[in-house]
């Protein structure tokens, strides 16, 4: 199954080169509108129906804190050190396991779920 995805500005490439040799439709952040803000980066994800990949913890208070619209899903990578290979992996099992609607923490042991209708409006 083919995802379109939105790869954060902080998401490494060589990640994004293996979703897209997965099957996946990835955009990249750092190759379409580098330097924009996490808030323009949402609305990106959100226009163009992807699914958020981030390193970034802010989209969860954007989204839950401060009622930002969000994207079908977003997958937040907790993997430190970035070890390519690892977070390749993590992230075919992530996008198999995690339903629209969804913020997913992402961490070499587990995922976890927080459903966005948790979140204010």
């Amino acid at each position: 199954m083919s995802l379109a995805l939105l790869a954060d500005e902080n998401f490494p490439g060589n990640v994004i080169r293996a979703l897209v040799a997965a099957g996946h439709d990835v955009l990249s952040v750092a190759s379409v509108s580098p330097g924009i803000s996490d808030r323009a980066v949402l609305e990106l994800a959100c226009r163009t129906g992807r699914r958020l990949l981030t390193f970034d913890a802010d989209f969860g208070d954007l989204v839950f804190a401060q009622g930002a619209e969000a994207p079908a899903a977003i997958l937040y990578f907790r993997l430190h050190p970035i070890v390519v290979e690892e977070v390749v992996q993590a992230a075919l099992r992530a996008l198999k396991g995690v339903p629209d609607g969804s913020f997913a923490v992402v961490s070499r042991e587990s995922i976890r779920l927080r459903p966005f209708d948790q979140a204010p409006r």
